[in-house]
């Protein structure tokens, strides 16, 4: 009889191991991922920019949110840099953007180095006050050490309108004076996450 309760101990031991082997925390390695956005004015010029600070995670059951400081935007302009938080973003009250969504973190787990993953991501957007449901097409690469790294494989498009951007996508036009900048913005992310001990 106490052989077999030490045989039951071993066992429930063996697997609250293995299942913590198995489920995992990801922390957002900010110096190594980018989020670039594009911009095209007078319907034929393209510039691509970025936000220099985010920050993130992926919960073990699945939870992602993801946080962008607005305020770091890069345009390579600084006096475009500042108009873009004064007049478009409108940093002073809303200084983040965030995006939240769930995942099959068991199927993350089990992504050994160099594996890859396409999945197709729902996520909230919650930017300039307003939140939209969105769509992205996401292939996810396992990294050493259980890491993670996702890269979007079409660009996200956002719809400045949806989030009432469009009142500074016209001020920003108008300083510049430009013919016209698309209200569409096309998306890019390369993320890196890693995995917490």
């Amino acid at each position: 009889m106490k052989l077999l309760k030490y045989i039951f101990l071993l066992t429930g031991i063996a697997l609250v191991s293995f299942s913590s082997s198995v489920l995992a925390d990801w922390t957002l390695s900010p110096t190594d991922s980018s989020i670039n956005f594009m911009s095209v004015k007078n319907a034929a010029v393209t510039e691509v920019h970025q936000f220099r600070n985010v920050s993130g995670s992926v919960t073990d059951n699945g939870d992602v949110k993801i946080s962008i400081d607005l305020t770091s935007v890069d345009t390579a302009i600084s006096i475009r840099d500042d108009r873009m938080k004064e007049m478009l973003f409108e940093t002073g009250l809303f200084p983040v953007a965030t995006l939240s969504a769930t995942v099959d973190s068991d199927a993350l787990s089990g992504l050994s180095a160099g594996k890859t993953m396409p999945i197709e991501a729902e996520f909230d957007l919650d930017l300039h006050g307003k939140k939209q449901l969105l769509t992205a097409n996401l292939q996810v690469t396992g990294l050493e050490n259980g890491g993670l790294q996702v890269n979007s494989i079409n660009p996200i498009v956002i719809d400045s309108t949806a989030f009432k951007l469009d009142g500074g996508v016209a001020a920003l036009q108008k300083v510049a004076k430009l013919n016209s900048i698309a209200t569409s913005v096309p998306v890019n992310v390369q993320l890196f996450f890693m995995k917490k001990n």
